[in-house]
Protein backbone atom coordinates (compact mmCIF):
# COMPACT_ATOMS: atom_id res chain seq x y z
CA UNK A 1 0.00 0.00 0.00
CA UNK A 2 2.84 2.37 0.14
CA UNK A 3 2.16 5.84 1.62
CA UNK A 4 -1.67 4.64 1.55
CA UNK A 5 -1.08 2.89 4.85
CA UNK A 6 -0.14 6.46 6.38
CA UNK A 7 -3.70 8.04 4.99
CA UNK A 8 -5.45 5.22 6.75
CA UNK A 9 -3.45 4.81 9.78
CA UNK A 10 -3.59 8.42 10.07
CA UNK A 11 -7.89 8.31 10.08
CA UNK A 12 -7.87 5.54 12.05
CA UNK A 13 -6.07 7.64 14.93
CA UNK A 14 -8.11 10.51 14.19
CA UNK A 15 -11.53 8.93 14.10
CA UNK A 16 -10.25 7.12 17.42
CA UNK A 17 -9.52 10.23 19.19
CA UNK A 18 -13.34 11.58 18.20
CA UNK A 19 -11.90 14.51 15.81
CA UNK A 20 -13.52 12.59 12.96
CA UNK A 21 -16.04 10.15 11.63
CA UNK A 22 -14.80 7.27 9.51
CA UNK A 23 -16.89 5.43 6.84
CA UNK A 24 -15.57 1.53 7.24
CA UNK A 25 -17.03 0.25 4.02
CA UNK A 26 -15.86 3.21 1.94
CA UNK A 27 -12.26 3.10 3.22
CA UNK A 28 -12.46 -0.67 3.30
CA UNK A 29 -13.00 -0.63 -0.70
CA UNK A 30 -10.32 2.16 -1.22
CA UNK A 31 -8.26 0.02 0.82
CA UNK A 32 -8.71 -2.86 -1.15
CA UNK A 33 -8.04 -0.70 -4.53
CA UNK A 34 -4.70 0.61 -3.32
CA UNK A 35 -3.52 -2.61 -1.78
CA UNK A 36 -3.78 -4.02 -5.34
CA UNK A 37 -0.26 -4.73 -6.70
CA UNK A 38 0.11 -3.04 -10.28
CA UNK A 39 2.77 -5.02 -12.27
CA UNK A 40 4.26 -1.96 -14.15
CA UNK A 41 4.99 1.50 -13.82
CA UNK A 42 1.85 2.70 -15.75
CA UNK A 43 -0.75 0.25 -13.73
CA UNK A 44 0.74 2.35 -10.97
CA UNK A 45 0.25 5.87 -12.26
CA UNK A 46 -2.96 4.58 -13.45
CA UNK A 47 -4.05 3.85 -10.01
CA UNK A 48 -2.93 6.73 -8.28
CA UNK A 49 -4.30 8.94 -10.85
CA UNK A 50 -8.05 7.58 -9.40
CA UNK A 51 -7.12 7.07 -5.69
CA UNK A 52 -5.66 10.22 -4.90
CA UNK A 53 -8.91 11.84 -5.89
CA UNK A 54 -11.08 9.24 -4.49
CA UNK A 55 -8.44 9.15 -0.87
CA UNK A 56 -9.19 13.28 -0.88
CA UNK A 57 -13.27 13.42 -1.36
CA UNK A 58 -13.33 10.17 1.37
CA UNK A 59 -11.08 12.43 3.93
CA UNK A 60 -13.60 15.47 2.95
CA UNK A 61 -16.72 13.42 3.56
CA UNK A 62 -15.51 11.45 6.77
CA UNK A 63 -14.76 14.50 8.31
CA UNK A 64 -16.72 17.04 9.88
CA UNK A 65 -16.19 19.40 7.67
CA UNK A 66 -20.37 20.75 5.69
CA UNK A 67 -21.26 18.62 2.98
CA UNK A 68 -19.55 19.66 0.10
CA UNK A 69 -22.62 20.71 -2.20
CA UNK A 70 -23.29 23.32 0.90
CA UNK A 71 -19.91 24.12 0.45
CA UNK A 72 -20.01 24.45 -2.84
CA UNK A 73 -22.94 26.83 -2.36
CA UNK A 74 -21.20 29.34 0.25
CA UNK A 75 -18.12 29.74 -1.88
CA UNK A 76 -19.60 33.17 -3.63
CA UNK A 77 -19.84 33.87 0.31
CA UNK A 78 -16.13 33.43 0.87
CA UNK A 79 -15.89 35.51 -1.85
CA UNK A 80 -16.56 38.52 -0.22
CA UNK A 81 -14.33 37.55 3.06
CA UNK A 82 -11.31 39.78 2.95
CA UNK A 83 -7.91 38.62 2.43
CA UNK A 84 -7.27 38.66 6.07
CA UNK A 85 -10.37 37.07 7.16
CA UNK A 86 -9.42 34.16 5.20
CA UNK A 87 -5.85 33.55 5.69
CA UNK A 88 -7.41 33.51 9.38
CA UNK A 89 -10.06 31.10 8.89
CA UNK A 90 -7.04 28.83 6.77
CA UNK A 91 -4.79 29.16 10.40
CA UNK A 92 -7.47 27.20 11.93
CA UNK A 93 -7.81 24.60 9.30
CA UNK A 94 -3.91 23.77 9.54
CA UNK A 95 -2.86 24.56 12.73
CA UNK A 96 0.91 24.15 13.67
CA UNK A 97 -0.22 21.68 16.19
CA UNK A 98 -2.03 19.36 12.68
CA UNK A 99 1.96 20.32 11.06
CA UNK A 100 3.24 18.45 13.75
CA UNK A 101 1.21 15.87 14.17
CA UNK A 102 1.62 14.88 10.81
CA UNK A 103 5.36 14.87 10.71
CA UNK A 104 5.70 12.99 13.37
CA UNK A 105 3.47 9.99 11.83
CA UNK A 106 5.08 10.12 8.75
CA UNK A 107 8.47 9.99 10.89
CA UNK A 108 6.75 7.29 12.74
CA UNK A 109 5.50 5.43 9.45
CA UNK A 110 9.11 5.65 7.94
CA UNK A 111 10.72 4.04 10.60
CA UNK A 112 8.34 1.07 10.99
CA UNK A 113 7.49 0.44 7.83
CA UNK A 114 11.06 -0.70 7.35
CA UNK A 115 10.52 -3.53 10.40
CA UNK A 116 6.40 -4.20 9.49
CA UNK A 117 3.68 -4.93 7.62
CA UNK A 118 1.60 -1.87 7.77
CA UNK A 119 -1.17 -2.73 5.41
CA UNK A 120 -1.95 -5.60 8.02
CA UNK A 121 -2.78 -2.97 10.65
CA UNK A 122 -4.96 -0.78 8.23
CA UNK A 123 -6.98 -3.58 7.88
CA UNK A 124 -7.36 -5.06 10.98
CA UNK A 125 -8.46 -1.40 11.94
CA UNK A 126 -11.10 -0.91 9.65
CA UNK A 127 -12.43 -4.64 10.38
CA UNK A 128 -12.14 -3.70 13.76
CA UNK A 129 -14.41 -0.27 13.21
CA UNK A 130 -16.66 -2.80 11.51
CA UNK A 131 -17.43 -4.71 13.95
CA UNK A 132 -17.18 -2.36 17.32
CA UNK A 133 -18.72 1.06 15.56
CA UNK A 134 -18.91 3.10 18.62
CA UNK A 135 -15.59 2.09 20.06
CA UNK A 136 -13.58 5.22 20.37
CA UNK A 137 -10.04 6.17 22.40
CA UNK A 138 -12.13 9.22 23.92
CA UNK A 139 -15.52 7.48 25.03
CA UNK A 140 -17.47 9.41 27.02
CA UNK A 141 -20.18 7.22 27.87
CA UNK A 142 -21.08 3.61 27.75
CA UNK A 143 -24.33 2.20 25.73
CA UNK A 144 -25.79 1.16 28.98
CA UNK A 145 -25.85 4.71 30.75
CA UNK A 146 -29.46 5.84 31.75
CA UNK A 147 -30.20 9.10 30.34
CA UNK A 148 -31.38 11.31 33.20
CA UNK A 149 -34.78 13.54 32.17
CA UNK A 150 -33.80 17.30 31.66
CA UNK A 151 -36.56 18.23 33.86
CA UNK A 152 -37.61 17.75 37.10
CA UNK A 153 -34.32 15.81 38.21
CA UNK A 154 -36.23 12.36 37.33
CA UNK A 155 -34.04 8.95 37.16
CA UNK A 156 -36.10 7.51 34.43
CA UNK A 157 -34.27 6.30 31.51
CA UNK A 158 -34.91 7.84 28.01
CA UNK A 159 -34.83 5.54 25.55
CA UNK A 160 -31.82 6.37 22.37
CA UNK A 161 -32.97 4.02 20.26
CA UNK A 162 -33.27 5.61 16.58
CA UNK A 163 -37.05 5.45 16.19
CA UNK A 164 -37.42 6.24 19.30
CA UNK A 165 -35.59 9.62 18.65
CA UNK A 166 -37.74 10.55 15.46
CA UNK A 167 -40.71 10.01 17.34
CA UNK A 168 -39.42 12.01 20.32
CA UNK A 169 -38.87 15.16 17.73
CA UNK A 170 -42.14 14.62 15.79
CA UNK A 171 -43.63 14.93 19.12
CA UNK A 172 -41.81 17.99 19.72
CA UNK A 173 -42.97 20.07 16.38
CA UNK A 174 -46.36 18.52 16.73
CA UNK A 175 -46.47 20.20 20.38
CA UNK A 176 -44.52 23.50 18.94
CA UNK A 177 -47.40 23.38 15.98
CA UNK A 178 -50.08 24.16 18.85
CA UNK A 179 -48.36 27.70 20.67
CA UNK A 180 -49.41 30.62 19.30
CA UNK A 181 -49.12 33.80 21.58
CA UNK A 182 -51.23 36.96 20.94
CA UNK A 183 -49.93 40.36 22.44
CA UNK A 184 -53.16 41.98 23.87
CA UNK A 185 -53.98 45.97 23.19
CA UNK A 186 -52.10 48.40 25.29
CA UNK A 187 -54.82 50.40 27.24
CA UNK A 188 -54.46 53.75 26.29
CA UNK A 189 -54.96 54.84 29.97
CA UNK A 190 -51.52 52.86 30.84
CA UNK A 191 -48.45 54.51 31.19
CA UNK A 192 -46.73 53.96 27.53
CA UNK A 193 -43.38 52.07 27.59
CA UNK A 194 -41.57 51.25 24.20
CA UNK A 195 -40.01 48.21 23.50
CA UNK A 196 -36.09 47.51 21.81
CA UNK A 197 -35.42 44.57 20.66
CA UNK A 198 -31.45 43.99 20.50
CA UNK A 199 -30.61 41.13 18.55
CA UNK A 200 -26.82 40.13 19.17
CA UNK A 201 -24.61 38.05 16.87
CA UNK A 202 -22.11 35.93 17.80
CA UNK A 203 -22.60 35.42 21.56
CA UNK A 204 -23.65 32.59 23.58
CA UNK A 205 -22.56 31.89 27.52
CA UNK A 206 -19.98 29.07 25.98
CA UNK A 207 -17.95 31.96 24.38
CA UNK A 208 -18.57 34.19 27.53
CA UNK A 209 -16.84 31.18 29.46
CA UNK A 210 -14.08 32.05 27.51
CA UNK A 211 -13.01 35.71 28.41
CA UNK A 212 -10.86 36.52 31.36
CA UNK A 213 -13.01 39.00 32.94
CA UNK A 214 -16.35 38.51 34.77
CA UNK A 215 -19.40 39.31 33.02
CA UNK A 216 -22.21 38.94 35.13
CA UNK A 217 -21.36 42.61 36.06
CA UNK A 218 -22.84 43.33 32.61
CA UNK A 219 -26.00 41.05 33.46
CA UNK A 220 -26.44 42.67 36.21
CA UNK A 221 -27.48 46.09 34.41
CA UNK A 222 -30.97 43.63 33.84
CA UNK A 223 -34.16 42.61 35.80
CA UNK A 224 -34.92 39.36 33.99
CA UNK A 225 -31.92 36.74 32.86
CA UNK A 226 -33.04 33.51 30.96
CA UNK A 227 -30.10 31.19 31.24
CA UNK A 228 -31.55 28.56 29.36
CA UNK A 229 -32.40 29.76 26.77
CA UNK A 230 -32.13 27.83 22.86
CA UNK A 231 -31.64 30.09 20.08
CA UNK A 232 -32.27 26.95 17.70
CA UNK A 233 -29.75 28.44 15.43
CA UNK A 234 -26.48 28.66 14.76
CA UNK A 235 -26.90 31.15 11.84
CA UNK A 236 -27.60 34.36 11.72
CA UNK A 237 -30.51 34.67 8.66
CA UNK A 238 -32.63 31.66 10.45
CA UNK A 239 -31.96 32.83 14.14
CA UNK A 240 -33.98 35.83 13.17
CA UNK A 241 -36.58 34.29 11.34
CA UNK A 242 -37.37 32.48 14.42
CA UNK A 243 -37.32 35.82 16.67
CA UNK A 244 -39.31 37.30 14.06
CA UNK A 245 -41.63 34.51 14.14
CA UNK A 246 -41.98 34.20 17.85
CA UNK A 247 -45.29 34.22 18.52
CA UNK A 248 -45.88 30.81 17.09
CA UNK A 249 -44.10 27.52 18.31
CA UNK A 250 -40.50 26.33 17.02
CA UNK A 251 -41.02 25.19 13.24
CA UNK A 252 -38.40 23.20 11.33
CA UNK A 253 -36.06 25.10 9.52
CA UNK A 254 -37.19 23.31 6.31
CA UNK A 255 -40.40 25.38 6.83
CA UNK A 256 -38.41 29.06 7.77
CA UNK A 257 -38.94 29.92 4.47
CA UNK A 258 -42.42 29.21 3.89
CA UNK A 259 -44.82 32.26 4.27
CA UNK A 260 -45.55 33.04 8.10
CA UNK A 261 -48.36 31.38 9.23
CA UNK A 262 -51.06 33.80 10.52
CA UNK A 263 -50.53 35.67 13.88
CA UNK A 264 -46.15 34.67 13.98
CA UNK A 265 -45.00 37.51 13.21
CA UNK A 266 -44.24 39.40 16.23
CA UNK A 267 -43.65 42.92 15.06
CA UNK A 268 -47.24 42.70 13.54
CA UNK A 269 -48.47 41.25 16.72
CA UNK A 270 -46.97 44.36 18.18
CA UNK A 271 -48.09 46.34 16.07
CA UNK A 272 -52.00 45.94 16.16
CA UNK A 273 -50.94 46.02 20.48
CA UNK A 274 -50.44 49.61 19.75
CA UNK A 275 -46.37 50.00 19.25
CA UNK A 276 -45.23 51.87 15.85
CA UNK A 277 -42.68 49.54 14.54
CA UNK A 278 -38.69 50.91 13.85
CA UNK A 279 -35.66 48.73 12.01
CA UNK A 280 -32.74 49.82 12.40
CA UNK A 281 -28.77 47.80 12.36
CA UNK A 282 -25.41 48.69 12.69
CA UNK A 283 -24.36 47.13 9.17
CA UNK A 284 -26.03 46.80 5.83
CA UNK A 285 -27.39 43.59 6.17
CA UNK A 286 -26.37 42.58 2.41
CA UNK A 287 -23.91 39.67 2.71
CA UNK A 288 -25.91 36.15 3.04
CA UNK A 289 -29.07 37.76 1.78
CA UNK A 290 -29.64 38.99 5.24
CA UNK A 291 -32.11 42.16 5.38
CA UNK A 292 -34.02 39.93 2.43
CA UNK A 293 -34.86 36.95 5.34
CA UNK A 294 -35.44 40.13 7.67
CA UNK A 295 -38.23 41.99 5.46
CA UNK A 296 -39.55 38.89 3.57
CA UNK A 297 -39.40 36.25 5.75
CA UNK A 298 -39.27 37.97 9.10
CA UNK A 299 -42.34 40.33 8.04
CA UNK A 300 -39.71 43.80 9.11
CA UNK A 301 -41.82 45.78 6.55
CA UNK A 302 -41.28 49.00 7.46
CA UNK A 303 -37.92 50.79 5.69
CA UNK A 304 -34.66 50.55 7.31
CA UNK A 305 -33.54 53.59 8.93
CA UNK A 306 -30.12 55.24 7.87
CA UNK A 307 -26.83 54.79 9.94
CA UNK A 308 -25.66 57.73 8.38
CA UNK A 309 -23.71 60.10 10.38
CA UNK A 310 -23.12 57.08 13.10
CA UNK A 311 -19.28 56.52 13.94
CA UNK A 312 -17.61 53.37 12.36
CA UNK A 313 -16.16 50.90 14.63
CA UNK A 314 -15.41 48.30 12.87
CA UNK A 315 -14.46 46.78 9.15
CA UNK A 316 -16.44 43.74 8.79
CA UNK A 317 -14.92 40.37 7.59
CA UNK A 318 -16.87 41.85 4.34
CA UNK A 319 -15.10 44.55 4.30
CA UNK A 320 -17.93 46.81 4.48
CA UNK A 321 -18.67 49.24 7.76
CA UNK A 322 -19.84 48.57 11.27
CA UNK A 323 -21.08 51.01 13.17
CA UNK A 324 -20.65 51.65 16.79
CA UNK A 325 -23.41 50.29 18.94
CA UNK A 326 -23.59 53.39 21.29
CA UNK A 327 -23.33 55.55 18.02
CA UNK A 328 -26.25 54.25 16.63
CA UNK A 329 -28.74 53.59 19.08
CA UNK A 330 -28.01 57.08 20.52
CA UNK A 331 -28.55 58.34 17.16
CA UNK A 332 -31.80 56.57 16.82
CA UNK A 333 -33.09 57.54 20.53
CA UNK A 334 -32.44 60.80 19.83
CA UNK A 335 -35.35 60.67 16.94
CA UNK A 336 -37.66 58.84 18.69
CA UNK A 337 -37.95 61.25 21.56
CA UNK A 338 -38.85 63.95 18.48
CA UNK A 339 -41.33 61.50 17.87
CA UNK A 340 -45.30 61.62 19.58
CA UNK A 341 -46.20 58.17 18.92
CA UNK A 342 -46.95 57.23 22.20
CA UNK A 343 -45.55 53.90 21.94
CA UNK A 344 -42.64 52.38 19.53
CA UNK A 345 -40.93 48.99 18.89
CA UNK A 346 -37.52 48.52 17.48
CA UNK A 347 -36.01 46.01 16.15
CA UNK A 348 -31.96 46.31 16.51
CA UNK A 349 -29.65 43.55 15.07
CA UNK A 350 -25.52 43.98 15.86
CA UNK A 351 -22.29 41.86 14.43
CA UNK A 352 -19.99 43.93 16.49
CA UNK A 353 -19.03 40.23 17.68
CA UNK A 354 -18.98 38.69 14.38
CA UNK A 355 -15.82 36.48 13.57
CA UNK A 356 -12.92 38.39 11.56
CA UNK A 357 -14.50 41.83 12.46
CA UNK A 358 -11.46 44.17 12.63
CA UNK A 359 -11.41 47.12 14.81
CA UNK A 360 -10.68 50.89 13.55
CA UNK A 361 -8.33 52.61 15.19
CA UNK A 362 -4.40 53.58 15.13
CA UNK A 363 -1.88 50.78 15.10
CA UNK A 364 -2.77 47.64 15.49
CA UNK A 365 -5.86 47.66 17.57
CA UNK A 366 -7.21 45.08 19.99
CA UNK A 367 -9.54 43.17 17.44
CA UNK A 368 -10.09 39.76 19.65
CA UNK A 369 -13.15 38.97 20.87
CA UNK A 370 -12.95 39.82 24.18
CA UNK A 371 -12.36 43.42 23.74
CA UNK A 372 -14.88 43.44 20.94
CA UNK A 373 -17.27 42.34 23.60
CA UNK A 374 -15.71 44.85 26.42
CA UNK A 375 -16.70 47.42 23.60
CA UNK A 376 -19.87 46.09 23.03
CA UNK A 377 -20.85 45.68 26.78
CA UNK A 378 -19.66 49.00 27.23
CA UNK A 379 -21.89 50.62 24.66
CA UNK A 380 -25.32 49.11 25.73
CA UNK A 381 -24.71 49.44 29.72
CA UNK A 382 -24.00 53.58 28.05
CA UNK A 383 -27.00 53.34 26.44
CA UNK A 384 -28.93 52.13 29.64
CA UNK A 385 -27.98 54.88 31.52
CA UNK A 386 -29.00 57.41 28.73
CA UNK A 387 -32.43 55.55 28.55
CA UNK A 388 -32.96 55.90 32.50
CA UNK A 389 -31.93 59.61 32.15
CA UNK A 390 -34.38 59.99 29.99
CA UNK A 391 -37.25 59.25 32.33
CA UNK A 392 -39.18 56.96 29.94
CA UNK A 393 -40.47 53.94 30.01
CA UNK A 394 -38.78 51.01 28.73
CA UNK A 395 -38.51 47.03 28.19
CA UNK A 396 -34.82 46.49 26.35
CA UNK A 397 -34.75 43.09 25.08
CA UNK A 398 -31.37 41.66 24.29
CA UNK A 399 -31.23 38.48 22.95
CA UNK A 400 -28.39 36.52 21.15
CA UNK A 401 -28.76 35.10 17.66
CA UNK A 402 -26.18 32.04 17.89
CA UNK A 403 -22.71 31.62 19.58
CA UNK A 404 -19.37 32.58 17.75
CA UNK A 405 -17.99 28.95 18.62
CA UNK A 406 -14.80 30.46 20.01
CA UNK A 407 -13.73 27.05 21.92
CA UNK A 408 -14.75 24.69 19.13
CA UNK A 409 -14.20 21.22 19.60
CA UNK A 410 -13.42 17.67 18.27
CA UNK A 411 -16.49 18.16 15.77
CA UNK A 412 -16.00 21.52 14.49
CA UNK A 413 -12.97 23.75 14.82
CA UNK A 414 -13.55 27.48 16.08
CA UNK A 415 -15.97 29.06 14.21
CA UNK A 416 -17.37 26.43 12.52
CA UNK A 417 -21.13 26.01 13.22
CA UNK A 418 -22.46 23.66 11.02
CA UNK A 419 -23.43 21.63 14.13
CA UNK A 420 -25.77 23.39 15.93
CA UNK A 421 -24.87 22.17 19.71
CA UNK A 422 -25.90 23.89 22.82
CA UNK A 423 -22.39 25.34 22.89
CA UNK A 424 -23.68 27.48 19.92
CA UNK A 425 -27.79 27.55 20.30
CA UNK A 426 -27.44 27.95 24.24
CA UNK A 427 -27.87 31.75 24.41
CA UNK A 428 -28.13 34.48 27.23
CA UNK A 429 -31.62 36.63 26.98
CA UNK A 430 -31.96 39.82 29.56
CA UNK A 431 -34.59 42.24 29.81
CA UNK A 432 -34.01 45.64 31.49
CA UNK A 433 -37.49 47.53 33.28
CA UNK A 434 -35.71 51.24 32.36
CA UNK A 435 -37.47 53.54 34.96
CA UNK A 436 -39.88 51.07 36.47
CA UNK A 437 -38.46 51.44 39.79
CA UNK A 438 -35.62 48.10 39.71
CA UNK A 439 -33.83 49.47 42.47
CA UNK A 440 -36.33 47.69 45.36
CA UNK A 441 -36.92 44.79 43.74
CA UNK A 442 -34.82 41.45 42.84
CA UNK A 443 -33.40 40.37 39.44
CA UNK A 444 -34.98 37.56 38.50
CA UNK A 445 -32.97 34.43 36.93
CA UNK A 446 -35.17 31.88 34.77
CA UNK A 447 -33.15 28.44 34.75
CA UNK A 448 -35.89 26.30 32.92
CA UNK A 449 -35.53 25.60 29.12
CA UNK A 450 -37.19 27.84 27.15
CA UNK A 451 -37.26 29.34 23.65
CA UNK A 452 -38.68 32.38 21.33
CA UNK A 453 -42.10 31.58 22.70
CA UNK A 454 -41.45 31.82 26.66
CA UNK A 455 -39.70 35.46 25.57
CA UNK A 456 -42.95 36.83 23.93
CA UNK A 457 -44.93 35.55 26.47
CA UNK A 458 -43.04 37.65 29.05
CA UNK A 459 -43.83 40.47 26.93
CA UNK A 460 -47.55 39.81 26.21
CA UNK A 461 -47.72 39.75 30.22
CA UNK A 462 -45.52 42.75 30.71
CA UNK A 463 -48.32 44.40 28.02
CA UNK A 464 -51.51 42.86 30.22
CA UNK A 465 -49.33 43.81 33.56
CA UNK A 466 -47.96 46.82 33.17
CA UNK A 467 -44.87 46.82 34.89
CA UNK A 468 -44.71 50.93 34.85
CA UNK A 469 -48.27 51.85 36.06
CA UNK A 470 -47.20 50.24 39.51
CA UNK A 471 -43.23 48.91 40.89
CA UNK A 472 -43.58 45.40 40.56
CA UNK A 473 -42.53 44.05 44.28
CA UNK A 474 -41.39 40.39 42.65
CA UNK A 475 -40.75 39.92 38.58
CA UNK A 476 -41.38 36.72 39.14
CA UNK A 477 -44.73 36.76 38.88
CA UNK A 478 -43.76 37.36 35.37
CA UNK A 479 -41.70 34.68 34.88
CA UNK A 480 -43.00 32.03 36.49
CA UNK A 481 -45.84 30.48 34.25
CA UNK A 482 -43.31 30.63 31.04
CA UNK A 483 -43.59 27.67 28.46
CA UNK A 484 -40.64 25.68 28.83
CA UNK A 485 -39.35 24.37 25.74
CA UNK A 486 -37.13 21.02 24.51
CA UNK A 487 -33.68 21.97 23.27
CA UNK A 488 -33.90 21.08 19.12
CA UNK A 489 -31.68 23.25 17.36
CA UNK A 490 -31.25 22.68 13.58
CA UNK A 491 -28.96 24.15 10.55
CA UNK A 492 -28.96 22.84 7.03
CA UNK A 493 -30.69 19.28 8.23
CA UNK A 494 -28.69 18.90 10.90
CA UNK A 495 -30.57 18.67 13.81
CA UNK A 496 -29.19 18.46 17.74
CA UNK A 497 -31.81 16.85 20.28
CA UNK A 498 -31.50 16.70 23.78
CA UNK A 499 -33.11 13.52 25.04
CA UNK A 500 -32.62 13.45 28.97
CA UNK A 501 -29.41 14.47 29.70
CA UNK A 502 -27.48 13.51 26.25
CA UNK A 503 -27.41 15.69 23.26
CA UNK A 504 -28.35 13.51 20.15
CA UNK A 505 -27.34 14.53 16.21
CA UNK A 506 -29.68 13.41 13.68
CA UNK A 507 -27.56 13.99 10.25
CA UNK A 508 -28.93 14.97 7.30
CA UNK A 509 -29.38 11.43 5.61
CA UNK A 510 -31.69 10.93 8.83
CA UNK A 511 -28.90 8.81 10.62
CA UNK A 512 -28.89 9.56 14.88
CA UNK A 513 -25.60 9.53 16.33
CA UNK A 514 -24.28 10.62 19.63
CA UNK A 515 -22.00 14.07 20.54
CA UNK A 516 -21.34 12.25 23.80
CA UNK A 517 -20.13 9.51 23.40
CA UNK A 518 -23.47 7.06 24.31
CA UNK A 519 -24.59 4.26 21.61
CA UNK A 520 -27.30 4.79 18.99
CA UNK A 521 -28.99 1.66 17.90
CA UNK A 522 -31.37 0.59 15.45
CA UNK A 523 -29.30 2.16 12.33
Amino acid sequence: MGLWSAYFLAKLLLYGLGYMGFSPWLNLGLAIFTALPPQNARQRFAQNLIAVPLGVLLLYYDSRLPPIAQALAQVQNLSAFSASYLLELAARLVSWRLLLGVALLFAGYSLARRKLRLSTFVFVGIFAVILTPEAKLLSVSTAHTPAVAASGGSRAEVDLDAAALDARLARFYAQQKQIRVQFPKAAASDSPFDILILHVCSLSWDDLKTLPTDTEGFFGHFDIVLDNFNSAASYSGPAAIRLLRGSCGQTPEARLYDPAAGGCLIMDGLQNAGFEPHWVMNHDGHFGNFFGDLHDRGGLTVSLESDAGATPAQQAFDGTPVYGDYSVLSRWWAKRQQNHAPRVVLYYNTISLHDGNRVIGPGHADSSYGARFATFSGDLTRFLELLRSSGRHVVVIVVAEHGAALRGDRRQIQGLREIPTSAIAHVPVAIALINAGRSTTKQSRVDAPSSYPALNELLSQLISHNPFASPPENLDAYTGSLPHSDFVAENNGTTVLRAGNHYMMRSPDGTWSSLDGVEVAGH
